[in-house]
């Protein structure tokens, strides 16, 4: 079968691999150094491609390196960056129909591409009430959770209380583990389920148990637990994929309610800067719903919805690929709705109590000695590698879940046995990768995977804080290797997880550099790990628009794309600290405005922005042509 993914981009420098050569005439690239009119129908023999918007007086920064500093930005009505130099250039650019937008000082730079992130889990989840992550007593606990029951009393006695944001590690006192009768013991008799904000920890009433026929008789799913006491009976926690027992029992709210939350989702990727993302956890329904907003003129980013092989099907090989081939068929949906990608998970969290991150060395117990528990393997070493080979024979990337060291070398293995020398076509991906093995470092650049980090946790955390006992301060002071893996030379891509984490991409950005957490006083999380300034930007600009095979975007350079943000401070040289409390001013996605955080909406007040068309120009060539950092 061809491959779905013919062509590769340019990867951001210092990866390991070749930058694309695009088929094209150069002269839309010479715009960058003489003049626009001559320069365009030198290069197409076409009417040239008219300026449609100019940004001035910002700070660019372009994600290529070399160069001198730029200011100012001009925009095609192909949607195509035109030029990028500075102020008096790029005046000199302005027509009669020209937009202009003032970036006032602040910083001017690619689209945040976001390679692991859940819009649509975003959306369903905000129609549930919240518990914030926080860390409370049982006591505590209790009375949020009654507060909610009374607040919707109507709904006694059958409707269901969902409760999202739970901390499944912050009980106090640290090392309280929650079971079922934390909940059973409210004054109610609606059945109750609390989502963990890490969505592989839930828990639930005895009576939410029983709508959903999990008893003590109830085999564990493949790759999931049924938490169980002495006795055998279910505790009320659900591990992983047991939590769909439960889930495929509530109610799904009503299409109005969920359409009015997916429009709300839409208004939250572009104020945040996300110009193109993947979804990581998707269904042939998510496909679907996708495509319906996209030709609603809903979402305007290029989307990537990974499906997800469950740890069942992950072990029949041929099984999964003619089901994906099925999907393949079926689906027929906007260009900008790209069916490249397929998840698995391949182990769950390394937090006290599931303790289902796939680990090298044993877990130790509370006194530090060795247990008998690594965490298992959801999809193992044996099944994973003819998984992986026959996905890649139909041309679909690997998108693998791992947060243990076990984990980790469990996907390299895979993707290091369909490693060809010279083919770039594939970006195999491994994601979190909160424990890698120092062995382990260099494989990732031989086998040209891409590493996807949430690096917002490389922080001190709860979460952080509750794992140190069970794995040892040299195992500790390894977490989320950003630094080391991008000296042995790995392909490095941002993600923000949302809704497992709240959609604050400077945050990640800003803590991928100073590895800090500013609401507390403890030192830097393992600091040596820390990226630099560039780094961290690149990561979540042209290292996720790679693992996106998305290399017309990611850097501000003539031809690519005009996927843009401008924000409210020069973030290229403002504290690391200040990068946190970042704003978005002006999103724009193929040079078509989509937010402007000055108006009522978010939605742009530029109208004339709005009426970019689609005139076709010819591409750059590979080389990078514009100046910047």
């Amino acid at each position: 079968m061809s491959d779905v993914l013919d062509g590769t981009s340019a990867a951001p420098a210092g990866g390991p691999l070749q930058r694309r050569t695009f088929l094209a005439a150069a002269g839309v690239g010479a715009l960058a150094v003489a003049g626009a009119g001559t320069a365009a129908r030198a290069a197409t023999g076409r009417t040239p491609v008219r300026v449609a918007t100019v940004v001035l007086n910002g700070r660019v920064f372009t994600g290529t390196t070399g160069g001198t500093r730029a200011q100012a930005v001009a925009v095609g009505t192909d949607g195509k960056v035109l030029a990028v130099g500075s102020n008096a250039d790029i005046r000199r650019r302005i027509g009669p129909r020209t937009v202009v937008i003032d970036a006032d000082g602040g910083t001017v730079m690619p689209g945040i591409q976001d390679g692991h992130i859940h819009p649509l889990g975003a959306a369903a989840q905000s129609l549930n009430p919240s518990l914030g992550n926080a860390s409370m007593t049982v006591e505590l606990s209790r009375a949020r959770l009654q507060e909610m029951l009374d607040a919707t009393a109507a709904q006694e006695p059958d409707g269901w209380l969902q409760a999202t944001d739970w901390n499944p590690v912050g009980l106090l006192p640290a090392g309280t583990v929650a079971t079922k009768s934390l909940l059973d013991s409210l004054n109610t008799r609606r059945p109750i389920y609390l989502q963990g904000s890490d969505f592989h920890n839930s828990l639930a009433t005895s009576r939410a148990l029983a709508l959903a026929g999990v008893d003590r008789t109830t085999p564990d799913p493949a790759g999931g637990k049924i938490v169980r006491g002495a006795d055998a009976e279910p505790t009320g926690l659900l591990v992983d994929d047991a939590q769909g027992l439960v889930n495929q029992v509530i109610p799904p709210p009503s299409g109005d309610l969920i359409l009015a939350a997916q429009k709300k989702m839409a208004d939250a990727l572009p104020a945040a800067g996300i110009t193109s993302f993947l979804d990581a956890a998707c269904g042939e329904e998510f496909d679907e719903a996708y495509a319906e907003l996209m030709v609603k003129g809903v979402l305007p980013q290029r989307i990537t919805p990974a499906l997800l092989i469950d740890a069942e099907l992950a072990t029949k090989p041929q099984e999964a690929a003619e089901f994906l081939r099925g999907v393949r068929k079926r689906f027929a949906g906007p260009d900008r709705l790209r069916l490249t990608t397929v998840k698995v998970l391949l182990d769950g969290v390394m937090e006290f109590p599931a303790q289902t991150a796939a680990l090298l060395d044993p877990y130790l117990d509370a006194q530090g000695r060795p247990t008998d528990n690594r965490g298992p393997l959801h999809v193992s070493d044996r099944d994973y590698r003819p998984l992986v080979r026959a996905l890649d024979a139909d041309g679909w990337q690997m998108h693998a879940h791992a947060i243990g060291d076990r984990a980790v070398r469990t996907a390299l293995n895979a993707y290091e046995a369909v490693a060809r020398p010279g083919r770039r076509s594939r970006r195999h991906t491994i994601t979190h990768l909160q424990l890698v093995h120092p062995d382990d470092y260099r494989r990732f650049a031989r086998a040209q995977v891409v590493a996807s980090m949430q690096l917002q946790w490389a922080r001190p955390s709860s979460f952080n804080d509750d794992v140190k006992p069970y794995i040892g301060l040299e195992r500790y002071a390894r977490l989320y290797p950003a630094r080391s893996l991008a000296k042995a030379g790995a392909l490095l891509a941002g993600g923000s997880d949302w809704a497992v984490d709240p959609l604050f991409p400077f945050i990640q950005i800003a803590t991928g550099i100073d590895r800090s957490n500013p609401e507390g006083n403890q030192p830097p999380l393992n600091a040596r790990e820390g990226l630099t300034r560039t780094q961290s930007l690149v990561m979540h600009t042209a290292g996720a628009a790679h693992q996106l095979h998305d290399g017309d975007s990611g850097t501000v350079c003539p031809g690519k794309l005009a996927d843009l943000i401008i924000l409210d401070r020069d973030i290229t040289k403002v504290p690391v600290k200040d990068i946190r409390a970042t704003k978005v001013q002006y999103t724009l996605i193929s040079g078509r405005v989509v937010h402007d955080a000055g108006s009522e909406t978010g939605r742009a007040r530029v109208e004339a922005a709005q009426r970019i068309g689609a005139q076709s120009t010819g591409r750059t060539s590979g080389k990078s042509c514009c100046q910047g950092h």
